[in-house]
């Protein structure tokens, strides 16, 4: 877990210097005000996007996580309830 949690945070980084990276080269160009707004409107929308599939993503892998830590939770439960019951 603790592995994955690192390489989500890598993603997340990256993409996040990635953003900031190609906002700062579409100031930089010379290019209409006009083209200039239409290509950040294009990289937010692609960005969120992007963000929306990781958000998705990682939905999807916490419930699959927490369905497994309920099951573990019960097997143990139910073990310990049988074990209980054979010392009574």
């Amino acid at each position: 877990m603790r592995r994955h949690a690192s390489t989500t945070a890598e993603v997340v980084s990256f993409s996040a210097g990635a953003l900031v990276g190609a906002g700062l080269a579409l100031l930089y160009t010379p290019k209409t005000g006009q083209e200039v707004r239409e290509k950040i409107s294009d990289a937010t929308d692609t960005a969120m996007a992007k963000m929306k599939g990781y958000t998705a993503e990682a939905q999807e892998k916490l419930n699959r996580n927490l369905e497994k830590g309920r099951e573990f939770a019960e097997e143990k439960v139910s073990q310990f309830s049988e074990e209980k019951e054979q010392y009574h």
